[in-house]
């Protein structure tokens, strides 16, 4: 094994320092695990659909309800106001 150093906040910390506590097992066992299943998705994690917002738009004179009609230009869905 490697040594490798992480910062935390501290909530982060503390929920940490319980779990260890709770389970009986090190910190940096847990934190090995948590990485070993992040890492088993894979580097690649699935789309995020608010990607799909950059660009939507080629220049300034695009729409401008898109705060509210989100589900409309992310998923196609109907127009709730018109």
């Amino acid at each position: 094994m490697r040594r490798k150093q992480i910062y935390l906040d501290d909530a982060s910390e503390r929920a940490l320092k319980r779990l260890a506590a709770r389970t009986g097992r090190s910190e940096a066992s847990h934190i090995r695990e948590a990485l070993h299943r992040y890492l088993a998705d894979g580097i690649e994690h699935p789309e995020d659909p608010l990607e799909r917002l950059i660009g939507l738009v080629p220049d300034e004179t695009g729409p401008d309800d898109v705060a509210e009609e989100h589900d409309h230009y992310l998923y196609g869905a109907p127009k709730e106001r018109v």
